[in-house]
């Protein structure tokens, strides 16, 4: 029609062109214009042929929509998941059009309802692709409605806006529905977390993100938790970034879980943690003791550690036959360094005025590590802990109430000296001559030392040191009729205050009076603990071991016994290795213990062949301290209370170490001068052990037989654990690889957690403890 109209129009305008040039020709304007008939009958024929190609009538009709159909008719969609569907209009003429506007329903609800059948609409992009966004949950069936569970409808309307026409004018208005396509909403992938599982080093982080049916979650919450039951396992943020504790949880794992209420179900992943420098973060207070060169060795010492390898600062008191007695020796922040392993085993470097020294140590938790010292001709064995805000408050206030002491080392003729007792600080930097006792082992084994019980002239004086403020470092200056009445003079380093209290209960103390010439005080070292509430001995079990001297040499000591609560003992069994020579752990056949009220000091006795006799002094943190008060030995050590079906640490009615890693360190006992050679019962070492509740699967140690050290020294699967007796005695053997050594132990269980170790073996007198990492 366009092309016959622009045709025709032409023609007429030629014409009109013709007319206006004969009009300017000079014809008179005014003249009539006369066209011949014929050609009027053409005009009128050309009017009603355009006419009639203009629509012109009273019948005709317009292009209409023929159908909808949307594609595909059938799928399976995921919960919280989109799909599209695409319309296609077909019109009578049997074109399609791509401008019709359709509506979209769901069940026949324009743009369906989020929350029950889902949702669609149209896409911004093109009006006739419709984008589905199935519910958060699988929809029911609607009466009446014809779907199955878990189907929804969709289908497209469009309205007839180009309706049929009648001749007389009257449109064919109505809509036209698409064919029906069927929508199963399924369970999808539902709600997961990724990484599902990671390893992430103590102290680090990581992030986890959860995908619901494959599309990001914003509105997971996030937990954190572990199937011990233990009460640090790190934190979550609301992004799901997860922040590890600063050591392995029970087990060595948590569980991250993410929740959402449109999943069906939770999602987890599973975290592993390993031990990391981040282990190692904050103030800690060290000490140990063994010997070097020429004999008795002990230092105690506090030191900060950043977390990342550094130590940043500390202080240290030592007492050496070698070197003779330094006090207040800085550490060096700028040189002094540590690393831990993923299996909590640590060296650190300490560098000081006096050089530099390393330290070996395992990990048990962030708070606690055994400790070895790690250079040739130079060894001991200790531990380390985290200090409490109140031991480093220098204030001498949170040093108050009743305290329990144990000490051992040389006198200032380098003879064996051991010495126990009690007394009160009054919380001002004093000691009063109030409710004091001291029992001491001074050479007791030779004809010419002297054991002195219930010596009830204690007093003294403490601080706080100023030069080193927030180290937790003081004095101590205890006097005695025994002891002398110019004192004897200790450095402490504080280490821990209870939960909820600044007062300090247990702290690390160290001789520092003393000197080469054998005329000035002496060498010892050991611990001092708040004093039990409750002194006696309950009506349970205790495992105990203790080392030092014998006549024969180095002497070590362990047993377990059994107390009726009311001064005797029924049972039990007492080893004891003298020189290189194990007793075989006879059978306590009889004991008795009697405590003293005045004092809070127990004296105990267990029968074997002989009798041992023992100045027991109980704490409020968990171990007594032991002296023993006989011409046997020269010996200091600790008992605990085992637990039971009563009390806290046995999951059932005896404890029992199950499966997992622990810790473990070994102490050579003996204190040695001059011309002895320490170096024949001087196996000090700390490691790591896998155990599968019977057997030791894996391992290895970091071993100071004194004339070298030998880290990483792979255990020996032929080591075994034998399973203990109901007493909680058992034995293990305990052989490394490279350097080849063998170690038969005695173990004694406190709990699910703790045991305590005495070595049998001739060339290998030592004590220790074996902990529980996770």
């Amino acid at each position: 029609m366009t092309s016959l109209k622009a045709t025709r129009t032409g023609a007429i305008r030629s014409r009109n062109t013709a007319l206006d040039v004969a009009d300017s020709s000079g014809e008179s304007s005014g003249m009539p214009i006369r066209l011949p008939a014929f050609s009027l009958l053409v005009l009128a024929i050309l009017a009603g042929s355009i006419l009639q190609a203009c629509g012109g009538g009273s019948s005709t009709t317009s292009t209409t929509i023929k159908s909808i159909a949307i594609t595909p008719t059938a799928i399976t969609v995921p919960l919280n998941t989109q799909t599209n569907f695409t319309a296609v209009v077909t019109l009578s003429d049997s074109t399609t059009s791509t401008t019709t506007t359709v509506t979209w329903e769901v069940n026949g609800i324009a743009g369906g309802n989020a929350a029950t059948v889902g949702s669609i609409v149209a896409s911004p992009n093109d009006q006739l692709i419709g984008v589905y966004t199935a519910p958060g949950q699988v929809p029911t069936m609607s009466s009446g409605s014809g779907e199955q569970l878990g189907q929804v409808n969709i289908t497209a309307i469009a309205q007839q806006t180009n309706s049929t026409t009648s001749s007389s004018g009257t449109p064919n208005t109505g809509t036209v529905t698409s064919n029906t396509a069927i929508v199963t909403v399924g369970s999808g992938s539902g709600l997961v977390v990724t990484p599902a599982s990671a390893t992430v080093p103590a102290g680090g982080t990581r992030q986890f993100s959860a995908l619901l049916n494959g599309l990001a979650d914003a509105s997971a919450t996030w937990t954190v938790t572990t199937s011990g039951g233990a009460s640090v396992v790190g934190s979550i943020d609301a992004t799901g970034r997860y922040t590890a504790p600063l050591s392995p949880p029970t087990g060595a794992s948590v569980t991250i879980s993410a929740t959402d209420p449109a999943a069906v179900a939770p999602a987890t992943a599973t975290v592993t943690i390993v031990y990391s420098d981040h282990s190692l973060t904050g103030p800690y207070a060290f000490s140990y003791s063994g010997n070097d060169d020429s004999g008795f060795l002990a230092v105690a010492g506090s030191f900060v550690a950043d977390g990342n390898g550094h130590i940043v600062s500390g202080v240290e008191d030592l007492s050496s036959f070698l070197t003779g007695v330094s006090t207040q020796l800085q550490i060096n922040g700028n040189s002094s360094t540590y690393a831990i392993g993923a299996d909590g085993r640590g060296s650190a470097s300490i560098n000081t005025t006096l050089g530099r020294n390393t330290l070996d140590f395992v990990m048990t938790t962030a708070s606690h590590a055994q400790l070895t010292r790690f250079d040739t001709n130079n060894t001991g064995s200790g531990s380390m802990d985290q200090q409490s805000v109140g031991a480093l408050s220098n204030s001498p206030s949170v040093i108050t109430g009743p305290y329990v002491f144990a000490v051992l080392g040389d006198d200032a003729a380098f003879n064996p000296l051991a010495m126990a007792g009690k007394f009160s600080a009054d919380g001002s930097g004093g000691v009063p001559q109030t409710s004091t006792v001291l029992d001491v082992n001074d050479n007791g084994i030779s004809g010419s030392g002297k054991i002195t019980t219930g010596d009830t002239t204690l007093s003294g004086i403490y601080a706080f040191d100023p030069v080193f403020p927030g180290t937790g470092r003081g004095t101590l200056t205890l006097t005695s009729a025994t002891t002398g009445v110019t004192g004897r003079v200790y450095a402490f380093y504080a280490v821990s205050s209870p939960q909820g209290s600044s007062d300090v209960v247990r702290l690390r103390l160290v001789e520092i009076d003393g000197t080469l010439d054998g005329k000035g005080g002496a060498f010892v070292a050991g611990d001092m603990l708040s004093a039990s509430a409750a002194p006696g001995l309950a009506n349970a079990t205790f495992v105990f071991t203790g080392g030092g001297n014998s006549g024969a040499g180095a002497y070590a000591a362990g047993g377990v016994f059994a107390a009726d609560g009311t001064g005797t003992v029924t049972s039990g069994v007492f080893d004891a290795n003298s020189g290189g020579t194990y007793n075989t752990g006879p059978t306590i056949s009889s004991g008795s213990y009697v405590v003293d009220p005045a004092e809070d000091r127990i004296d105990l006795k267990l029968v074997t062949s002989s009798t041992a006799e023992f100045a027991v002094y109980p704490s409020s943190v968990g171990p007594a301290l032991m002296l023993e008060i006989d011409a046997t030995a020269v010996l200091t050590g600790a008992a605990f209370q085992q637990c039971g079906p009563q009390s806290a640490g046995c999951s059932g009615a005896n404890p029992t170490l199950g499966s997992g890693s622990l810790a473990l360190g070994l102490g050579a006992e003996g204190v040695f001068h001059g011309s002895q050679n320490q170096a024949s019962f001087q196996p000090d070492f700390d490691g790591q052990i896998s155990f599968s509740g019977t057997s030791i699967t894996s391992g290895n140690l970091d071993l100071n037989n004194f004339s070298g050290v030998f880290a990483t020294d792979p255990v020996a699967t032929t080591s075994s654990v034998q399973t203990p007796a109901s007493d909680g005695r058992g034995t293990a053997v305990l052989s490394a690889t490279n350097p080849a050594a063998t170690f038969k132990l005695v173990y004694y269980l406190v709990d699910d957690k703790t045991a305590l170790l005495f070595d049998q073996d001739a060339t290998s007198i030592a004590s220790g403890v074996l902990l529980r990492q996770f």
